[in-house]
């Protein structure tokens, strides 16, 4: 009994379900094991294959010409059945061959494409998407990843574009991606969820517009490391659009255009590589936060923010602000003030102080913001370092918020032996059962 093959026993659908979590190259040597397992790889729904990985000899460049008759044979030899994942990773030598392995997919009824095209040493390679590509009726899930020029020199069908299409995600290195970006996102009927990175560091790279369309869009992902003489227009034409998710630099933001009716939800970061001493927002980040003002839960990361730069927001909910080389007091009192019904602040402040911020002074609103009187619940302020107006926020914000049910403290690594609780022991409190708790490295003291 203990040298049966239980697995072997197994019924065909189970074991092509087993194999299926397995890169193609493991499922197809278990041909090895009996005459049981000769065709159960050539059932298996999902191909997962990948030349960097498993096409690698120990400390060698890849072997393409291998991988190339490998993914033909595999292809070859498959019975007629659908596939339903299909992830091919290669350095693309042979244009033809890439085309080819992915219409077939397209054939075979694929629902998730996940393809990683390198440009290896050819990087003036340009491989053109297929027209089928496009059309295909049973793709839901798209990732498309690539290094080299990938290029859609067509226009893609007016209708019947990526029927079924629900996640989309693109990811470009190369400049010649210009009408890639530009086509592929505008007839989008049923996406629902989209990630955009582009990582272009070229002084040619292309300006261009791009352009989102997709009425049933919930939530959309767009990461930019573009340098600053990069600028390109994004208009979004996404009307239930829920979440926006932007991270860019800051030399190089859009110019966005969107309609925001239906956004709840957004997060921001702005990052600043060349930081040159600047305080104010760029024209095309104030006015993208200007589009976004009417969300409900905010996260923005900046190193660059003004009083002068934040709009109106209406509905605001939840703030979480992380800011790097920003004095948050000169715009902290502006920010609460445009937030009247804001609940629950999040201020994260990385600007590195010296002796001099040891004598700065907390300046108060004339007039105690609406918020702070009758709606914040919740404030944690991150890193508290104890300095002179870093207590007399404190004291402000314990002092005029009537609703406040929780301060959270947490003290910097520099700053983690500093002892403040009795100071703050004597703050008096708007709110009877505000709760202050003060963090200090691994510890939390809970202050009555």
């Amino acid at each position: 009994m203990g040298d049966k093959d239980w697995i072997s026993e197994l019924p065909d659908d189970l074991l092509c379900r087993i194999l299926s979590f397995l890169p193609t190259t493991i499922a197809v040597r278990t041909t090895v094991l009996s005459k049981r397992w000769n065709n159960v790889w050539t059932c298996v729904p999902n191909l997962d294959l990948d030349c960097q990985r498993d096409f690698v000899p120990y400390y060698q460049l890849c072997d393409h010409d291998r991988f190339d008759m490998f993914v033909d044979r595999v292809l070859c030899s498959r019975d007629s059945s659908d596939i339903k994942k299909f992830r091919l990773r290669t350095c693309v030598t042979d244009l033809a061959c890439v085309e080819g392995w992915i219409c077939t997919a397209v054939r075979r009824n694929v629902v998730e494409l996940d393809l990683h095209l390198d440009a290896g040493h050819e990087e003036n390679y340009t491989f053109v998407l297929p027209r089928s590509f496009f059309s295909c009726k049973t793709l839901k899930v798209l990732k498309l990843y690539g290094s080299l020029c990938i290029s859609v020199p067509y226009a893609p069908p007016a209708s019947r574009c990526f029927p079924s299409l629900k996640c989309l995600l693109v990811s470009v290195k190369s400049p010649g991606c210009k009408s890639l970006m530009e086509k592929v996102l505008t007839n989008c009927p049923v996406l629902e969820d989209l990630i955009i990175c582009t990582n272009i560091h070229q002084s040619h790279a292309p300006i261009y517009m791009m352009t989102v369309s997709a009425p049933e869009l919930k939530t959309l992902r767009i990461s930019s490391s573009i340098e600053k003489y990069v600028q390109k227009n994004v208009l979004i034409d996404a009307p239930k659009l829920e979440m926006l998710d932007v991270r860019t630099q800051i030399q190089g933001v859009s110019n966005y255009s969107l309609d925001a009716r239906s956004l709840v939800k957004a997060n921001i970061a702005f990052y600043d590589y060349y930081f040159g001493g600047q305080a104010s927002l760029p024209e095309h980040a104030i006015a993208l936060l200007a589009g976004i003002s009417n969300v409900k839960y905010l996260s923005l990361q900046t190193s660059r923010l003004r009083a002068g730069d934040l709009p109106f927001f209406p509905n605001l909910n939840q703030l979480k602000v992380v800011v790097d080389h920003c004095k948050y007091w000169d715009f902290l009192a502006v920010l609460l003030e445009n937030a009247p019904n804001l609940e629950d602040l999040d201020l994260e402040d990385g600007t590195m102080r010296d002796e001099k911020h040891s004598k700065l002074q907390w300046k108060p609103p004339k007039v105690v913001p609406n918020c702070l009187s009758s709606h914040l619940k919740t404030i944690t302020l991150c890193p508290f370092r104890g300095q002179k107006i870093d207590m007399e926020l404190a004291e402000y914000l314990l002092n005029n918020g009537h609703l406040l049910e929780k301060m959270t403290l947490h003290a910097s690594y520099y700053w983690r032996t500093l002892d403040v609780g009795s100071a703050l022991l004597m703050f008096n409190r708007a709110s009877m059962t505000c709760q202050v708790e003060y963090n200090r490295e691994n510890s939390a003291w809970d202050i009555d």
